[in-house]
């Protein structure tokens, strides 16, 4: 029944890794537009440009997000490792004073 458990929030842990990482990967894509955007506005940067980095942006983004899903597997597999392994067995029997 432990080991049932474990397993639960060995998924449970990978879920939120993965949704952590989605997490920050969209706000750094939409805080990186929104800066582009705010180039594009003050005229410092021109729509052309702006294509091509929001083009490079969005790259990465589908990038970023086409690496969680292994993010997440390995945060599973390590929790998994993590119950099966047996607790270390004492070398020897203590022994009684005497």
């Amino acid at each position: 029944m432990i080991e049932v458990a474990r397993t639960q929030l060995a998924a449970v842990t990978a879920a939120v890794k993965f949704w952590d990482g989605w997490v920050k990967s969209a706000d750094q894509y939409t805080q990186a537009i929104s800066a582009e955007l705010t180039k594009v506005d003050e005229g410092s940067e021109g729509s052309k440009e702006f294509v091509g980095r929001l083009t490079d942006l969005s790259r990465q983004y589908l990038r970023d997000l086409g690496d969680l899903p292994n993010l997440a597997v390995k945060q599973f597999t390590t929790e998994i490792e993590k119950i099966g392994k047996p607790a270390a067995k004492r070398a020897r029997a203590a022994r009684a004073k005497d």
